[in-house]
């Protein structure tokens, strides 16, 4: 039977009141992924959140998260990204397999075995820094998580690509330990790679692997790939990513949301 996962991510949820210019209302619009999650037939069998769930990782911000993700009645499994504090998501999912209790600093990567499914979080986040990190102790994490037997797929969840988008701003941000990553997927069991970070869909293949980002609910980066392009945002439309899996087989499909759009039947349909 297939296994379906809903990916969101990049919600950047904000506290009630904020007067940040946010260009979208950020709230609103994770609110309106979430209840189309909800209404996904077949029903997802969990939510991979691929971080930035929250803007500045304050309190107040992870307790409106709580709230807009309330409705979805799945496990939800949640992902640091560079916006988020790993003493946030601790508090705000204490129900989730995080780690033993760390000390500051430490990576908050975790393992989840659903429904045949084996999918690993790995925090590339730097506290205090927009980039990513794979140093040698999440190394190690990596390939004592990969080195355990498992008869069925294997997702890898993390919050940044590993790979240059050609959106040079963005890719600023750098990935340290790029090649010790790679070299581990070389060698590692793994059958995609799912990501957030850049608000915008792609993909590419990494080490053999397709690396995939998901769609961001807030504000999307504008597609610029001209040389020392300039920053730029675009209100995009919104959505979430569905995966469906089905042994070796995995389909990745991106849900668009609030389009004013609905399905019909084109008058072709009943032509055989």
């Amino acid at each position: 039977m297939p296994v379906l996962l809903a990916q969101l991510s990049d919600t950047h949820v904000v506290a009630d009141g904020t007067d940040e210019v946010l260009y979208v209302d950020n709230n609103a619009r994770a609110a309106i992924a979430v209840a189309a999650i909800g209404q996904e037939a077949p029903s997802v069998a969990a939510v991979l959140a691929t971080g930035d769930l929250t803007q500045w990782g304050t309190d107040a911000e992870y307790d409106k998260l709580a709230e807009v993700l309330a409705p979805l009645n799945v496990p939800i499994l949640p992902i640091p990204g560079n916006h988020d504090t790993r003493a946030g998501l601790r508090r705000c999912f204490p129900d989730h397999p995080w780690p033993a209790a760390q000390q500051e600093g430490d990576h908050l990567s975790w393992v989840v075995e659903l429904d045949g499914v084996r999918i690993i979080g790995l925090d590339t986040t730097v506290p205090g820094a927009p980039g990513a990190a794979f140093d040698p102790d999440r190394e190690a994490w990596l390939r004592a998580a990969l080195s355990i037997s498992h008869a069925g797929p294997t997702l890898l969840a993390m919050h940044h690509p590993p790979f240059v988008t050609g959106i040079e701003w963005m890719d600023a941000s750098g990935f340290v330990g790029l090649d010790r990553f790679l070299a581990v997927i070389a060698e590692a069991p793994v059958d995609r790679i799912l990501c957030g970070h850049m608000h915008r869909p792609m993909s590419s293949m990494v080490a053999g692997v397709s690396a995939e980002v998901g769609i961001s609910t807030a504000v999307h980066v504008a597609l610029e790939l001209a040389p020392e392009g300039p920053v730029q945002i675009i209100r995009d439309p919104i959505g979430y990513r569905i995966f469906r899996v089905d042994g070796s087989a995995i389909v990745g499909h991106t849900r668009y949301v609030d389009t004013g759009e609905a399905p019909f039947a084109p008058a072709w349909a009943d032509i055989n």
